[in-house]
This record gives C-alpha cells, sequence and structure tokens, in this order.
C-alpha cells in the first residue's frame, strides 16, 4: 500500500487561478454572446434594407421601361395626334397618352381624371387621375386602355379619390377616328 504524504501548506496549490479562469470564460461567454445578438438584430436590419432597396430598383427599373416606351410612342412618326384646345389624344402602338399644356394646379382636395369611352358605348369609364408639372404640362399614358376599343378619351377635375362619372365640365373631350 501506498503511503500518502500530507504537505504542508505552503507546499499545496493555490485554488483561486482555477476560479480566475472561470470568470474570465465565463465574461468572455457573455461578451461573446451580447455581440452575437447585436450582429444578428444589425445582420436583419441590413437584410431588411437590401430587399427594400431591391423592391426599389425593381420599381425604377419597371417605370423607367414604361418612360423607355412613351417616349418612343410619343416621338414615332406614325403616331396620330387628336387635338383639342391646349391639349392633345396621342395614339401611338395601340396605346394613348393624353398631353395637355397650360393646366393651373387644380384647388385643394381635386386632381385631374382622364376618361374613356369605349366603343359601341357611350358611357364614360374612369381612368388615371393624375396633376400637371410645375409649367403646367401633364404626359398621361392611358395604359389600361386599348386604343382600338376607345373611341373617346377626356379630362375634368375630380375629388382627389377620383370619380365614377365626371362631376365637372370637360376640360379635354376628343373623338378617336
Amino acid at each position: 500500500m501506498q503511503k500518502v504524504r500530507n504537505l504542508p501548506p505552503y507546499a499545496r496549490r493555490p485554488v483561486w487561478p482555477a476560479y480566475l479562469v472561470a470568470a474570465v470564460c465565463f465574461v468572455l461567454v457573455v461578451v461573446t454572446a451580447s455581440n452575437n445578438l447585436a450582429l444578428t438584430s444589425e445582420n436583419r436590419q441590413l437584410q431588411s434594407q437590401v430587399a427594400r432597396g431591391t423592391r426599389r430598383t425593381s420599381m425604377l427599373s419597371r417605370t423607367l421601361a414604361l418612360e423607355r416606351t412613351a417616349l418612343a410612342d410619343l416621338e414615332n412618326p406614325q403616331a396620330r395626334h387628336y387635338s383639342s384646345g391646349d391639349g392633345q389624344v396621342i395614339e401611338s402602338n395601340g396605346r394613348l397618352y393624353v398631353l395637355m399644356q397650360g393646366l393651373a394646379m387644380p384647388p385643394h382636395g381635386r386632381v385631374y381624371q382622364a376618361w374613356t369611352v369605349p366603343r359601341g358605348s357611350t358611357a364614360m369609364v374612369p381612368s388615371v387621375r393624375f396633376i400637371p408639372d410645375a409649367h403646367g404640362v401633364a404626359i398621361v399614358a392611358l395604359g389600361e386602355v386599348e386604343a382600338s376599343h376607345t373611341s373617346t378619351v377626356a379630362v375634368s377635375v375630380e375629388p382627389d379619390a377620383g370619380s365614377k362619372a365626371p362631376t365637372s365640365p370637360l376640360l379635354l373631350d376628343v373623338g378617336l377616328e
């Protein structure tokens, strides 16, 4: 049998370094966990910003494509122009556009609203609402209607939310051939 030696108290190893190492490890775990939470939150925010940016880029891309199409249509030498007063309706590649000049800003709570009349009908169908630019000019694409199915295009001043039928005199009333 082996003899167990009793060491004097000054020869024993102290225990406090092990506690110190454990405390340092605990502090490292807490700091690392809090940094991880902060980085996770920041990552979510950045992903959300990227998603918003992607949606905005996509929307701007579609808008630019529509504006290019409108510009090409308006410059098309085969485009048909139907004039009336300070406005005209332009038919190009099966699409319709309203071009108006000298428009005043509508009163507060009011907008300009375009109207179309389908061929073979007498009822006006509400179309887009718009306001002119600072120079009183408005170029509006009537994207939801086909020129071949439309007999008349009109414009009136309506409430901001639009109307189901014109509630004020027509500022533009153009029949298409």
